[in-house]
């Protein structure tokens, strides 16, 4: 049994966290009766998930041998982790698009990526698609510089 696992770790924060989701979940209520799916299904999916990942990966690491555990930030998620805090700081006076796009571009180049065609491409194709899923698809209103 290695409760010193990353993977106990891991497995231990995921269950956690899904368990608190599940509840909060549960919380939300049943919303109008009617044909549609109630308010808190979708959460609940990803929270019984999270639930389901986190203990399926806690009982890998009990049975596993005993490791190190890794270092708790390394300069990649640091990066990244600011990153994501910055664009969610400043979400409503950038336009979504251009961080999106940018956001996607550190986390590439932050996790190794050099390739400059796909550089290019994913961080604009994804800042598009998801321009386009939540503006036409969902009918929202995201920041945008007119």
């Amino acid at each position: 049994m290695a409760l010193r696992h990353e993977n106990t770790v891991s497995g231990a924060t995921l269950t956690g966290g899904g368990a608190v989701m599940v509840w909060l979940s549960l919380d939300m209520g049943r919303g109008a009766a009617g044909a549609t799916l109630p308010p808190n299904f979708f959460p609940l999916i990803c929270a019984w998930g999270l639930l389901i990942c986190g203990l399926i990966l806690l009982v890998r690491g009990l049975r596993s041998a005993a490791a190190p555990l890794p270092k708790l930030i390394d300069t990649q998620v640091a990066v990244v982790g600011a990153m994501v805090i910055a664009f969610y700081w400043w979400f409503a006076w950038w336009d979504f698009r251009v961080g999106a796009a940018l956001l996607a571009l550190v986390t590439m180049w932050t996790l190794g990526i050099r390739n400059k065609l796909l550089l290019v491409l994913l961080p604009l194709g994804l800042s598009i698609g998801l321009y386009l899923a939540f503006t036409r698809g969902f009918q929202l209103v995201l920041p945008t510089w007119t």
